[in-house]
């Protein structure tokens, strides 16, 4: 029997919640240096979530049947996850910023509200009447550029830990390598034989 989306997406920022809680304790309770490891463990725990949503179609076409097409039919969950776990993480920004006083530079505000915002138009409108309003060129165009300002994100923050974080920064920006990979394979092999399937978070 298949879960219904909602508790995919459910069962996800619940989880985001628990372990920013549990970090926050561990790193430091109701201070500044809690809220950051809250920060930190949510972006980490939403990042596989979005290579996952990002790399379903990609992986089906290359190789299709089994896992690869399971998750392919789950993947407007597996991307409504990620949304939800990564606003998850946005709550533990606010609450470094606003309640403990964090230093926010103006890149980060407008690069992050920005993707924020694309995020956000992209959950909202993970859906087939959302496809049928905006119409599929526009729906598809608004979710491939979302997808690669999420990833354009997660590679800047995770190459910029290559040498504070080798053992967290490493794996990431291989996966991340990985996944674009696999994406360039699956638009070659469908340019020889067909469209590819619309991209869905």
């Amino acid at each position: 029997m298949r879960a219904p989306t909602w508790t995919i997406v459910l069962s996800a920022a619940v989880a985001a919640l628990v372990l920013g809680a549990v970090f926050m304790a561990r790193g430091g309770g109701w201070t500044v240096d809690g809220a950051l490891e809250g920060v930190r463990i949510t972006a980490r725990w939403a990042f596989p979530w979005f290579i996952l949503a990002w790399s379903a179609s990609s992986l089906a076409r290359l190789w299709p049947g089994g896992w690869r097409s399971a998750l392919l039919r789950r993947r407007r969950a597996i991307g409504l996850a990620f949304a939800a776990n990564h606003f998850v993480h946005l709550g533990f920004i606010v609450l470094a910023a606003g309640v403990f006083a964090m230093p926010l530079s103006p890149v980060s505000v407008i690069g992050g509200g920005i993707t924020y915002a694309m995020i956000a138009a992209m959950a909202a409108t993970s859906s087939d009447a959302a496809v049928r309003w905006m119409g599929r060129a526009r729906w598809k165009i608004l979710h491939a550029v979302g997808g690669w300002m999420v990833l354009l994100v997660f590679t800047n923050s995770y190459v910029g830990r290559l040498g504070e974080k080798p053992w967290l920064a490493i794996p990431a920006v291989g996966l991340i390598a990985l996944a674009l990979l696999v994406r360039v394979a699956a638009t070659l092999k469908g340019r020889l034989s067909g469209p590819a399937a619309p991209a869905t978070l």
